[in-house]
């Protein structure tokens, strides 16, 4: 379909949904055409916002006083992404093997994501343990000159001070996925650096691939390695957000634990994570 096939006035718009679902991309698009799919209907769905009175969008706790006055019951995207969890995955594990790298022994396992047809690959040092806060980091896009240039400022975390502050801590998760280089970005990124900051483009809905990945790794709860960020779809994957840690020091995450003071990466050590 195209968007000439829809009759639309000019405030309703088409919009596509990945192949996937909400096991992929956190999105209303993906839910609604999800939650047709397992009714046994088309995939196709029809989305809008509630305004309220004051013409601002509301929220969920305004969502369910409008359908307890209407009788209509509430789903979440993090509730679909659960009960889709439970029974799918999008991602198999293929392979496992212990490698020695600069900064210490890591098991590397290997991904085939069904729906992509791509490889991901999972750095491991340690033994993670279900409730244990484990530190996590997701690398996107992978790219041969994020592994040579150890010295790369396109991320927040580039691979190796991941890899090192996975090691000081005793336990650690370094998620790296894979998607399609062409010859001509890679060619830009061989010869000319990227400003500090500049990476590839990341929703911040697009999280479904990594984080059934760190759920098939055994990780329940995580401090991140990246710049502080709404995840609530991570819910839906039982995946527990405790903190972000930056270089120079950890931030908390949204709630009662905000405020926490940062600590110097160098202090960081198995102690300090749990």
């Amino acid at each position: 379909a195209a968007p000439a096939d829809i009759v639309q006035p000019g405030h309703i718009f088409p919009l596509r949904a990945q192949p996937g679902g909400v096991l992929v991309r956190a999105g209303h698009t993906e839910a609604g055409c999800d939650l047709a799919l397992m009714a046994g209907l088309v995939p196709a769905s029809v989305i809008c916002e509630v305004l309220k009175d004051d013409g601002t969008m509301a929220r969920l706790p305004d969502l369910l006083v409008f359908a307890a006055e209407h009788k209509l019951k509430v789903g979440t995207i993090a509730d679909m992404i659960h009960y889709r969890s439970r029974t799918e995955s999008l991602i198999e594990r293929v392979g496992e093997r212990e490698i020695d790298t600069p900064h210490g022994r890591f098991s590397l396992i290997t991904f085939r994501d069904r729906l992509a047809v791509a490889t991901h690959l999972a750095l491991v040092h340690g033994r993670p343990r279900a409730g244990d806060e484990v530190l996590v980091r997701v690398h996107e896009p992978i790219s041969i000159v994020d592994l040579l240039d150890a010295g790369s400022a396109t991320h927040s975390w580039n691979v190796h001070a991941a890899m090192q502050a996975v090691v000081r801590a005793g336990c650690g998760a370094i998620i790296l996925l894979h998607r399609p280089e062409s010859a001509d970005q890679l060619l830009q990124r061989a010869t000319v650096a990227a400003p500090a900051g500049r990476r590839g483009k990341m929703d911040l809905r697009d999280y479904g691939i990594g984080a059934q990945i760190i759920k098939q790794l055994g990780i329940t709860r995580m401090r991140v390695l990246a710049q502080p960020r709404r995840m609530p779809s991570m819910a839906g994957f039982d995946l527990e957000v405790t903190g972000y840690l930056l270089p120079e020091g950890p931030v908390a995450a949204a709630g009662p634990a905000a405020g926490a003071q940062p600590m110097p990466l160098g202090e960081l050590t198995k102690d300090t994570v749990r």
